[in-house]
């Protein structure tokens, strides 16, 4: 082979790699601001609301607790009505519960908004896309922003190779059994 054809043929992987980054790279790198993106809306446009219903909720289990030890004091209070003070103040407190539950999840999403804006910046910068030690950072500090043993779990099953379908099943397979008010707060 001569120098042209070297030259041509060295052009022509140049060319390819280029190809490859754009098309593979910088098209990622766009899905995934796009799904940062459509997350922090989500949290944004639930934020606000769900936040003024939980102090709702919190206020009236409040009131309703004391209004309950009010007619337990007197003795004329009929049966019925206490019996549904407690069922009215029992459904306020799930009413609570489903509301840290919106929590755990919006904390869970601001989790995977940190650990694609991580990505994002290892794949933005060439020498670190094919840094083994950027790629081990970046799951550290994926791992370290986890306050939830569930997140933990997950993370550690799907780094060792578990298909995801697998490491989900398990996970609901053990939630299944724990009591619905064992509610991890952070």
């Amino acid at each position: 082979m001569n120098n042209a054809q070297l030259s041509s043929q060295a052009m022509a992987i140049q060319q390819t790699d280029t190809e490859v980054d754009w098309c593979h790279i910088q098209e990622s790198i766009k899905i995934l601001l796009l799904a940062m993106a459509q997350i922090e809306l989500s949290l944004t446009d639930g934020e606000q609301n769900v936040t003024s219903l939980g102090e709702l909720f919190t206020d009236m289990a409040k009131h309703l607790e004391g209004m309950n030890n009010y007619l337990i004091q007197l003795k004329d209070t009929p049966s019925e009505v206490l019996s549904h003070g407690e069922n009215l103040a029992s459904a306020v407190n799930e009413g609570v519960v489903a509301f840290q539950f919106y929590d755990r999840v919006s904390q869970r999403l601001q989790h995977v908004i940190m650990g694609l804006a991580l990505m994002e910046e290892v794949l933005s910068n060439q020498k670190e896309r094919i840094s083994p030690d950027a790629w081990d950072k970046l799951q550290e500090e994926i791992e370290a922003s986890y306050s939830l043993d569930c997140e933990k779990k997950m993370f550690d099953l799907v780094l060792q190779g578990v298909p995801v379908h697998e490491a989900l099943k398990l996970y609901k397979d053990q939630h299944q059994t724990t009591p619905e008010d064992d509610i991890e707060l952070f």
